[in-house]
């Protein structure tokens, strides 16, 4: 955020160079420096908690409150009512919008040159001039932090209605982008069609045009959560998005909406109606009393901050105070409405430590007894299965547990999920619900640094909201792309498959000692490609998917070939608790290959569990090492080459036993499946 350093000082009576604005700010935790431009412009980066500095307001009584200076707050905003017009609303979701306020201004000369200071200022904060009416709201917000929005009165047909959009409902935005909303989107309207998605910009329809004369003021708060995430989703970066996004205000939309007024009437003239409010006040944020022990503060901070200074910092950041004795010795604090980001006792003591100056706590050298402890269960359990992955060839990514929207929007399950109140960036506003759309990013990291052979794997938790409750569940994930093995003049290059990321999760499920109750059946997933997917069951239930990625996906993401993941959930992985010995065999094994046509929906699993059940003596394993589909093989249809590996305990097989078998194998698989042998 940018801000004309004269600006600021109109707000508070402070007497400090430039340079010394810059330190005090940055030293108090809003980072701050000094563009080397003409006007002495702060460029200032906010943490996402702090949202109450994104205004000329905001940042100026933080100035004063470190200066122990006068904070002017209260500018001129009186106006006259000259007329009684005003403006049906119907707000149809309180808690999406608990105030709104509203005036209409009439006879308005939206011709008029934008004054030099606005203007000026507007273009030091990095915003364009578009007309008088657009550049004031412009100037209130960044002075206030409260967005605005004009419409002109015309436009509008009989009443604004805040409401939920329609699914696949468009609209034509003032930068004449048209985008697509649903349910999960805001909007203002009227009676015929939508104005604006409420919070991120105006539409085109309802626009200030050269000819327009009488227009709609809108100052609105609006739920954060209902804001949060759709900018970045509809690729709409716009000043009123991040505020809203942040959190604003709830107390400050009329103070908005008469400053606006005033500026307008001195410039561009107009005839004022009312000032309407509409609020809810049972969903308007309410700030609780919170307790202040003053142990509490010197076992955190390591200092002692008298009485009389901890009461000072805190009523110069407008906090009421009542001293109370709770058997603690300290008071209840209530912050004011615009700092949302104080909730809890600690909030109050980094408020101490940041006003009474991070300088003032001496560095103190760590002292205490460092005991070693045992490796949990957990942690064994942890290390175990990431050995064995890594032994399997695949490298370990870790990953942050926030996602964007967009990415959410990859599972189908953006309705389940749990968004950030104070995310650090849009980009990570989301709790995910799964590790794939993380190895998906770390896919496309490696492609772009040339990597030919990527084989991934992450362990770690994702989180869900079910039946309105917070879950969480530790989960493996995997992805394997590119060649199956590093290229090499003497070798056919050949890429990665489904069997060989299967044969991956076999040798992982056989080290658990599990191999024998997993099956793989024919399912679904939103992120892999239909009828290339298979749910991994253990003991009847579904523990995870395994498949290609969407051929969407794929395109989305310009890749060649499509990867293959899994996922699976952890917590059911069994580690076997004994070391299993085999009786070790001295004689010879013998194998026989058969390759069986079949139809691509039918399931290899079931084929090898009927051969299973014939129970035949000396069977060791049953392997699927070839899967062909192209010439001579008809459409719908696949050639699959099983490996049937014999071997008795106490001599060594005839051909003739060995035939025998073969023959009962087949005769048995063709039957049941009505299936034909690959004869060449």
């Amino acid at each position: 955020m940018k801000l004309p350093a004269e600006w600021l000082k109109e707000y508070c009576e402070i007497n400090l160079t430039n340079e010394q604005i810059v330190t005090q700010l940055t030293m108090a935790g809003i980072e701050c420096q000094l563009l080397d431009e003409p006007g002495e412009i702060f460029d200032i980066s906010l943490t996402p908690n702090r949202a109450d500095c994104y205004s000329v307001l905001g940042v100026s009584r933080e100035l004063a409150a470190l200066n122990n200076s006068k904070f002017i707050s209260n500018q001129n905003t009186q106006t006259t009512i000259d007329h009684n017009e005003e403006i049906e609303i119907k707000i149809e979701s309180p808690k999406d919008c608990p105030v709104l306020v509203t005036r209409i201004i009439n006879d308005i000369d939206v011709n008029t040159t934008t004054p030099s200071i606005i203007t000026h200022r507007l273009n030091s904060s990095g915003i364009q001039s578009v007309n008088i009416i657009v550049d004031i709201t412009n100037y209130v917000m960044l002075e206030t932090g409260q967005p605005l929005h004009a419409y002109d009165l015309n436009s509008i047909d009989s009443k604004l209605i805040v409401r939920r959009g329609h699914d696949r409902e468009n609209i034509t935005l003032l930068d004449g982008s048209i985008k697509t909303v649903d349910q999960n989107y805001l909007l203002i309207s009227d009676v015929t069609k939508p104005l604006g998605i409420a919070g991120i910009m105006g539409g085109e329809d309802s626009g200030i045009q050269t000819d327009t004369k009488n227009i709609v003021l809108e100052s609105a708060y609006f739920n954060n959560e209902t804001i949060m995430g759709k900018p970045r989703i509809l690729n709409l970066h716009t000043e009123s998005g991040l505020r809203f996004e942040r959190g604003v205000d709830p107390s400050i939309q009329k103070y908005a909406i008469e400053r606006a007024s005033k500026l307008i009437n001195e410039f561009s003239g107009g005839k004022n109606g009312p000032v309407i409010s509409n609020t809810s006040s049972s969903e308007i944020p309410k700030r609780l009393p919170i307790l202040l022990r003053k142990k509490r503060i010197h076992q955190i901070l390591g200092i002692t901050i008298p009485n009389n200074g901890i009461k000072e910092i805190l009523t110069k950041l407008n906090m009421e105070i009542k001293e109370q004795d709770y058997g603690y010795s300290g008071w209840m604090v209530t912050p004011p409405l615009f700092r949302f980001d104080i909730n809890q006792e600690c909030d109050l003591i980094e408020e101490l430590a940041r006003l009474n100056g991070y300088d003032n706590i001496e560095e103190q050298n760590e002292q205490g007894e460092i005991k070693l402890k045992k490796i949990s269960k957990r942690s064994k359990k942890i290390n175990h299965i990431n050995n064995l992955m890594l032994s399997l060839g695949y490298s370990e990514v870790i990953n942050y547990s926030f996602i964007s929207p967009l990415m959410s929007t990859l599972l189908g399950e953006h309705i389940n999920t749990i968004d950030i109140t104070n995310p650090l960036s849009i980009d990570m506003s989301i709790m995910r619900s799964s590790l794939l759309p993380g190895l998906l990013n770390n896919l496309s990291y490696n492609l772009k640094r040339q990597h030919r052979t990527i084989k991934l794997f992450e362990s770690g938790k994702v989180f869900k909201n079910v039946n309105k409750t917070n879950q969480e569940a530790e989960m493996l994930a995997g992805i394997g792309y590119g060649l199956r093995m590093d290229e090499q003049w003497i070798t056919k290059l050949e890429t990665i498959n489904f069997y060989d990321i299967k044969g991956d999760l076999e040798h992982f499920f056989a080290s658990l000692k599990i191999n024998t109750t997993i099956q793989y059946n024919q399912s679904t997933h939103p992120m892999l490609c239909p009828g290339r997917t298979a749910a991994i069951n253990l003991d009847g239930n579904t523990i995870g998917h395994i498949g290609e990625l969407s051929p969407e996906l794929c395109m989305d993401l310009e890749l060649s070939e499509q990867p293959i993941l899994f996922e699976i959930d952890k917590e059911v992985l069994r580690l076997s608790q004994k070391i299993i010995h085999h009786e070790q065999t001295y004689f010879p094994s013998s194998r026989r290959d058969i390759s069986i046509i079949i139809s691509e929906e039918q399931e290899i699993s079931e084929i090898i569990k009927v051969i299973n059940t014939l129970n035949i003596e000396g069977l060791k394993n049953i392997i699927v090492f070839d899967v062909y589909k192209g010439e001579k093989i008809e459409t719908g249809r696949i050639s699959i080459a099983l490996g049937l590996i014999f071997q008795n305990k106490s001599r060594t097989l005839t051909d003739d036993e060995i035939d025998t078998n073969i023959s009962k194998i087949t005769k048995k698989i063709l039957k049941k499946f009505n299936l034909k042998l690959r004869v060449e």
